[in-house]
């Protein structure tokens, strides 16, 4: 995902009224070695497979991937977010962060443990859980437009205002979103290093 200065992007951020928002939110969860994290994640993702994607059923899983999420904030290790206001830009910034996402997660036997490019690796050490949400809405996205300085912003009493609002989405304002786990299945892994590569480089340290 490419970076800025948080003060680079206020005047972008911020631009005037639209119809299209962005919000993406990016967290790596320490897992102490377990895949019981990420598994977790992964149960909540497979469920939706046959739903019908209703308002109500998307409500449940928005309810139930965020308390998965919020019970495993004394790990939250590292953090990005992201979220713009003009509409155009709002559909590539989403573009992109799903590209590159669904890039880095190994999915076939033969990327796992290996270099799948020259962005992310993948091992089989479970250091780490990194948990993905992006969205496209209908209106402005408060949490994200109360902060107001690259101080505030990688706080994580600020990334947990940002999961609560979350779930106060109206289901029906979602125009599309995209909701990742890596490592993508249980024999890989991602390592303390591995989120030194410049793939994750533009993580920061929750304080």
């Amino acid at each position: 995902m490419a970076t800025q200065g948080f003060m680079g992007k206020i005047s972008r951020w911020f631009g005037g009224a639209s119809d299209t928002y962005f919000f993406g939110l990016q967290i790596a969860i320490k897992s102490f070695g377990e895949d019981t994290v990420r598994a977790g994640f992964a149960g909540v993702l497979e469920d939706t497979r046959s739903s019908s994607g209703n308002v109500d059923e998307k409500r449940r899983f928005i309810k139930r991937f965020l308390a998965l999420l919020e019970a495993s904030e004394l790990f939250w290790t590292y953090g990005y977010w992201e979220y713009v206001d003009q509409a155009e830009p709002a559909r590539e910034e989403f573009d992109t962060w799903r590209d590159e996402i669904e890039g880095s997660i190994a999915t076939e036997e033969e990327e796992i443990d290996e270099e799948i490019d020259d962005l992310r690796r993948t091992s089989n050490r479970k250091d780490y859980v990194v948990v993905t949400l992006a969205f496209l809405l209908d209106g402005p996205y408060r949490p994200a437009e109360a902060v107001e300085s690259e101080d505030a912003a990688f706080l994580k009493d600020t990334f947990s205002a940002l999961v609560q609002g979350l779930t106060t989405i109206d289901p029906r304002t979602i125009q599309a979103d995209a909701t990742y786990v890596v490592p993508g299945n249980e024999d890989d892994g991602l390592s303390e290093e591995d989120l030194f590569d410049p793939g994750w480089n533009h993580l920061r340290i929750l304080l």
